[in-house]
């Protein structure tokens, strides 16, 4: 089977493979958009959940060790839970720890509410484990997206610098209910630009909303801004970038790995992510590539406008063809 392959250099080509990506797309029968061969299985789908468990955990380890500023498990647990060696009170003393927290990095278990408290405590409130161990990116990364209801949700309570661009109105109209309506390119653009969490979390939203609503155009384009985004968010968040190669073959998996309706898919190395991580080291303030494009006044040959251009295509003629023809509205309406 031949599935033609867009690489990060190379603007999409023409002639769309739509009968081998058809019988591609039929062996991916629990997501709409399909996925690259090898297609998961579900070993696949259990080895990740277990790598984003590995992700949480490592992100609050990294957390309470980078503040406390020690590796030592005996010497955290004696400054965070005061508790002294195994045996101190007897003549036999075990020097030993429980090595409670190093679990957490582990992915052997996740911090429980108490611990959660307890850390909180003893730095000052400047360890907050629960920002860490609940962010929303942990469930977009779940096999199964949330509900449309849900992802909302997540929108909904993002900054105000990320809801100006989301939403027509900064804050709710009536009914308390924000108006999601089709971002444009350039909108999602200005949302990678912001460079934040936040942001990249808003991006992951509407990429896996687009992937609820079938369309094509609407996922790879948050997806790609996400993929350009990656390299200073672990660079600026370092609890991210204890498991960072973890993280994106998580993130790979439900987002970049992906075959379209075209018939096209595309590369998204993580030599790319490595080497910009490596170039922000040496100057954080130096520039990176953009898979996603720039955000100027496009022309006719852009590969991103070939490329929509070309989801345009292949979607008529599924209608024509496979589902028969549906009309539709143009231009930002609701979803």
């Amino acid at each position: 089977m031949t599935i033609q392959v867009v690489g990060e250099q190379h603007p999409p080509q023409r002639g769309v493979i739509r009968r081998d990506f058809r019988k591609l797309q039929a062996q991916n029968l629990a997501m709409p958009i399909g996925f690259r061969p090898p297609i998961p299985n579900a070993a696949d789908w259990q080895a990740q959940k277990f790598a984003i468990r590995l992700c949480r955990g490592a992100a609050c380890y990294a957390a309470l060790t980078a503040h406390f500023g020690t590796r030592n498990q005996t010497r955290l647990e004696w400054t965070i839970d005061g508790r002294r060696p195994y045996g101190a009170d007897n003549d036999d003393v075990d020097q030993s720890s429980s090595n409670k927290y190093l679990r957490w990095g582990q992915g052997k278990t996740l911090p429980s509410n108490s611990s959660v408290d307890l850390v909180y405590e003893h730095s000052g409130g400047a360890v907050r484990l629960n920002f860490w161990r609940d962010l929303p990116l942990w469930e977009l990364l779940q096999p199964q997206p949330p509900s449309l209801q849900r992802l909302h949700a997540i929108l909904e309570a993002s900054p105000p610098g990320v809801r100006r661009i989301l939403f027509i109105d900064v804050e709710p109209g009536e009914g308390g209910r924000y108006s999601h309506t089709r971002l444009r390119r350039s909108e999602l653009l200005a949302l990678r630009n912001l460079r934040s969490l936040d942001a990249f979390t808003a991006l992951l939203c509407l990429a896996r909303k687009g992937e609820l609503l079938e369309d094509d155009q609407y996922q790879y384009l948050p997806s790609a801004c996400a993929y350009d985004m990656l390299p200073r968010l672990l660079y600026s968040h370092p609890p991210l970038r204890c498991q960072w190669e973890m993280l994106f073959s998580c993130l790979e998996r439900i987002f970049w790995r992906r075959v379209y309706v075209s018939g096209d898919y595309f590369e998204f190395p993580i030599e790319t992510v490595r080497s910009s991580i490596e170039t922000l080291d040496k100057d954080s303030s130096a520039p990176l590539p953009q898979k996603s494009g720039k955000r100027i006044r496009v022309i006719d040959d852009d590969p991103i406008t070939t490329l929509e251009k070309k989801f345009e295509r292949a979607k008529l003629w599924e209608r024509e063809h496979v589902k028969g023809p549906r009309s539709h509205k143009r231009g930002r309406g609701h979803e």
